[in-house]
């Protein structure tokens, strides 16, 4: 848990971009569907396909889609080597990142300007980091490697690929919902950084990179350990409101409270939490959904303040059974379409991004040579 949080935007502060993939107002819209109606009646893969083209996929579309992720469902033998060498004590976002680099060796020379070039390397992505995040948790627990099955929706695969147990429907869907919910949040700061260096007219992967690079930052978000830690910690929903406040006098806010864009709740946080009801029922976690309500109510008591998305996400991703280090690397493979949507839509733009600063240092100084400076 961070000392300090990240200070209050002012509207003069933020830059402003015009975007037709999400919008925040009046509750959050992928391309003008909202997350409510694609998270009951959808797919990941539909999601992902609407976020970046504008439209929900036909049928043809949808199984083209599939069958470039299946061809693309496998790992070189060098890439596998590297990650057995990785030391332990490397975070896996770190790994994904340099996963992304590797991958990105073998496509020099690809047209990435073109938006079907930027398309496919998405989908090879989308294909192969599941298998990165798969192969270096596996063996850092001493386990034998899993190949993606095709028989199994996309969420179900990653879930398959991460535990090596056929996941049930309710945990399936739930791992759905959240990757629909973290595809795409308008201009999040890596978001943000992703359109920058596609303004540059760089490569698709290297606006992934950076991307990647700026979600690591512990004032991006993303759900993280610490809620789980807080969970733990206040194990009884008794005990919740004097350990809330007494961590509330000691930082600012908690772990999966308060996001930036939004005054009131923030409306995937609202959708996720029911689907982590559901998860905790079947696996037995009813016990840290009751302490979530409880911190949830003495958070409230005491700051008026909502959970974020990262509040229910990280508990959903515990609950099936998901190693917090994974938390972060998961919630990538879901961005990633957003990223990509904007990295593309950005190249529509005639010239790059170049923010404008406003200068508050001293304005005018007399040099002062060497002997007088002493």
């Amino acid at each position: 848990m961070t000392r300090s949080s990240p200070p209050q935007p002012t509207p003069a502060a933020q830059p402003v971009q015009e975007t037709s993939i999400a919008s925040i107002e009046g509750g959050l819209r992928y391309r003008g569907y909202t997350i409510e109606e694609l998270t009951e009646q959808s797919n990941f893969l539909e999601v992902a396909s609407l976020v970046v083209h504008g439209d929900l996929p036909t049928h043809e579309q949808l199984a083209d889609m599939q069958a470039v992720l299946s061809e693309a469902s496998v790992l070189e033998a060098e890439l596998l080597a590297w990650i057995e060498r990785i030391p332990l004590n490397i975070p896996a976002i770190d790994v994904l990142r340099t996963a992304v680099n590797f991958i990105a060796l073998s496509e020099i020379g690809d047209d990435e300007s073109q938006p079907t070039a930027s398309w496919d390397a998405l989908q090879r992505l989308l294909a192969q980091l599941p298998l990165v995040i798969s192969a270096r948790s596996r063996h850092t627990r001493g386990l034998e490697l899993l190949e993606s099955r095709d028989d199994l929706s996309y969420a179900a695969n990653l879930l398959w690929l991460l535990t090596g147990h056929e996941p049930t429907p309710i945990a399936e869907r739930a791992c759905n919902a959240f990757l629909i919910l973290s595809a795409e949040h308008e201009f999040a700061p890596s978001t943000f950084v992703a359109r920058i260096v596609a303004s540059t007219r760089s490569d698709f992967h290297s606006a992934i990179i950076a991307a990647l690079c700026t979600i690591k930052g512990v004032w991006h978000g993303g759900p993280g350990r610490q809620v789980i830690d807080i969970l733990e910690a206040v194990g009884t929903p008794v005990a919740a409101p004097a350990i809330v406040q007494a961590v509330l006098r000691q930082y600012e806010r908690l772990p999966g409270f308060w996001h930036r864009v939004y005054r009131t709740s923030d409306p995937r946080a609202e959708l996720l939490s029911s689907y982590c009801r559901d998860l905790a029922e079947e696996t037995g976690h009813q016990n840290l959904e009751e302490v979530a309500t409880a911190i949830e109510s003495a958070v409230w008591d005491e700051q008026h303040i909502l959970p974020s998305l990262d509040w229910p996400a990280a508990r959903l991703l515990h609950y099936l059974g998901l190693d917090a280090d994974l938390f972060v690397p998961l919630f990538v493979i879901s961005r990633m379409v957003g990223w990509a949507a904007h990295f593309m839509e950005q190249h529509h733009s005639p010239q790059p991004i170049r923010p404008r600063g406003t200068y508050a240092g001293q304005l005018s100084r007399e040099f002062e040579s060497l002997d007088e400076r002493g």
